[in-house]
């Protein structure tokens, strides 16, 4: 599934640069970012990352489409692509983590929170992708191979909700700095969104997934997958404006 993976892939890389420009404050300031970089700006950094990953999944599409396909070529330029797709939900985490002003951000643990966040999300839509592409008749996927990703989605999702309640614990244990973030992430503002996501998003797929004899249901794997996707939307909601409220 290498080739509908990418081309999901190519297609988020590309909503994500859009989204950075919104960040940037106008297409213009493009140019700025190139006359005068500032390289110790996690906003650089996110530029300079979605761009290499981008080429790296075009490169990928060609080698893998084209007529003069190569294996091997295919084969180094995956290597390639695996390390720098963590490094774009790493220093995009990094934009949030490392705003000291922010308590709802400023945290070591925001790497690997966005890193397992867009391995459950994209295995989520890849498997949504994939099916669709079954039911269509455009790509035959076989229905062994979509159990085992659903089942590798299940330990994405259990490795997420241990990431997640690590935070969560770290700002509740009395007398730790976050218990006003807290508060206003449980019972607050922004509750709503969050116990969206750790109900929807973690708990009912993993309850779902964990079983084996639902991983070969595709209807429970869709359904599962459209929560794990809508969960991680609504994770990404109360962090961002969690922080903004205190």
């Amino acid at each position: 599934v290498a080739l509908p993976a990418v081309c999901v892939s190519t297609v988020c890389i590309c909503c994500a640069g859009l989204l950075v420009i919104l960040d940037l404050g106008g297409v213009a300031r493009i140019f700025n970012l190139i006359i005068s970089p500032n390289f110790i700006s996690p906003l650089f950094w996110d530029i300079c990352v979605i761009s290499c990953y981008l080429v790296i999944n075009l490169v990928y599409l060609y080698f893998m489409t084209s007529k003069r396909a190569n294996p091997h070529a295919v084969s180094i330029i995956s290597r390639f692509a695996l390390p720098i797709a963590i490094l774009v939900h790493s220093v995009t985490a990094w934009i949030f983590g490392l705003e000291m002003a922010r308590e709802g951000w400023y945290s070591a643990i925001m790497a690997p929170l966005f890193v397992v966040s867009a391995m459950d999300s994209g295995l989520a839509l890849l498997l949504l992708s994939l099916m669709g592409l079954n039911k269509s008749g455009r790509f035959k996927t076989d229905k062994k191979l979509l159990s085992n990703l659903a089942g590798l989605l299940a330990t994405c999702i259990a490795i997420d909700g241990f990431l997640v309640g690590c935070e969560v614990l770290t700002m509740a244990y009395p007398g730790a700095a976050g218990a006003e973030t807290l508060a206003i992430m449980a019972t607050g503002a922004t509750a709503p969104y969050f116990w969206f996501e750790i109900v929807v998003g973690i708990l009912i797929p993993f309850c779902i997934l964990v079983f084996a004899k639902n991983r070969v249901r595709m209807g429970l794997v869709a359904v599962a997958s459209v929560c794990v996707v809508a969960g991680v939307f609504f994770k990404r909601v109360w962090l961002l404006f969690t922080a903004f409220v205190h």
